[in-house]
């Protein structure tokens, strides 16, 4: 998808963890952004690829936090 990061859970996540957890220890992962949850911003679940769908707002003149 254009301009969207796309994760998959093909690892095992600890079972205490949330999608939302999931969703941004793979993000720090793969790109190194550190991002609190209370930026991210559920958009809904997608039931054809049963994922949730969420989005961050990053300000390119800011270094992200």
């Amino acid at each position: 998808m254009y301009d969207l990061y796309q994760s998959s859970d093909r690892g095992m996540k600890p079972k205490d963890s949330n999608n939302l957890e999931a969703a941004l220890r793979e993000l720090r992962k793969e790109t190194g952004l550190r991002i609190h949850y209370s930026r991210v911003k559920w958009i809904g679940h997608d039931n054809k690829f049963n994922c949730d769908i969420y989005t961050i707002e990053l300000d390119i003149r800011k270094n992200p936090q």
